[in-house]
């Protein structure tokens, strides 16, 4: 194998990563990305069927792909992901916070218990994985990279008017506020984690929505128009962003953000 020295620069293998949310709609993509670049990935999710469908979906790459059946806002899921991926034999090097739960309250609507529920599956899970996954790269001692996966709504306000005739896919604004939060953190986390050689960036989506949403051709319509680039995004768009930002490649880079959003927040 490879030593971190001799590796090329978006080469994983040998490298043990846990990405969150990993049956979902962007975590599919982004695991079959990570494995095809040689990493062994913990798929991690609440319901085990998304996530026996990404280890068959990985075809002769499905030996990469550990299936870890957990909530992330448990102390002792987190744990048993890790520790699935050092029964192989590959130390945790990458941590990929893309799950989210949250609650669709809008403007008048809101209620503290929603507010507490979306803010904490938004965000604190993310900072407590996050804490725990640096405390075992630190242990192992060779350090490792975490990428969270943030929003363009983070960074702008959703556009009224792209959602004024489909209210119901009206994004909620606990969910900005959170991503926003996921944010700061990611460059708090990527400056205090900087000196023990752990990296923590972010991944910005803009308009990547799931395949019940897509099915609204009219809501579609609306949305691409408001895309410079006329068209929602692929999934397998976001991979070249996390092989890259856990990888070698990136090795100069922390508390950044990569945003992919086909140009919506250019104007």
């Amino acid at each position: 194998m490879a030593t971190d020295e001799q590796r090329e620069p978006f080469d994983l293998t040998g490298r043990g990563i846990v990405l969150t949310g990993g049956g979902g709609h962007l975590g599919r993509a982004m695991a079959l990305a990570l494995a095809r670049a040689g990493a062994t990935v913990c798929v991690m999710g609440r319901t085990p069927e998304p996530l026996r469908k990404v280890r068959e979906d990985a075809g002769a790459l499905a030996e990469n792909i550990v299936i870890s059946r957990g909530d992330v806002g448990r102390e002792r899921d987190l744990l048993a992901a890790m520790e699935a991926l050092e029964a192989r034999g590959v130390a945790l090097r990458g941590w990929v916070n893309n799950a989210y739960h949250g609650v669709s309250e809008l403007l008048g609507e809101l209620t503290r218990e929603g507010l507490r529920k979306t803010f904490e599956g938004g965000v604190i899970d993310a900072m407590l994985a996050t804490q725990l996954a640096a405390e075992r790269m630190r242990a192992h001692g060779e350090g490792g990279a975490i990428v969270n996966i943030a929003s363009m709504y983070g960074m702008v306000s959703p556009d009224p008017a792209a959602y004024a005739a489909h209210p119901a896919f009206h994004n909620p604004p606990a969910y900005g506020a959170a991503k926003a939060a996921l944010l700061q953190f990611t460059r708090y986390a990527g400056v205090h984690y900087a000196p023990e050689g752990i990296r923590v960036n972010a991944i910005s989506p803009g308009p990547f929505p799931n395949p019940s949403v897509q099915r609204e051709k009219t809501f579609m319509a609306a949305l691409e128009r408001r895309v410079p680039m006329r068209r929602i995004g692929r999934p397998e768009e976001l991979e070249g962003a996390v092989v890259f930002l856990l990888s070698d490649a990136a090795s100069y880079m922390t508390g950044q953000n990569i945003v992919i959003d086909g140009g919506w927040t250019a104007w």
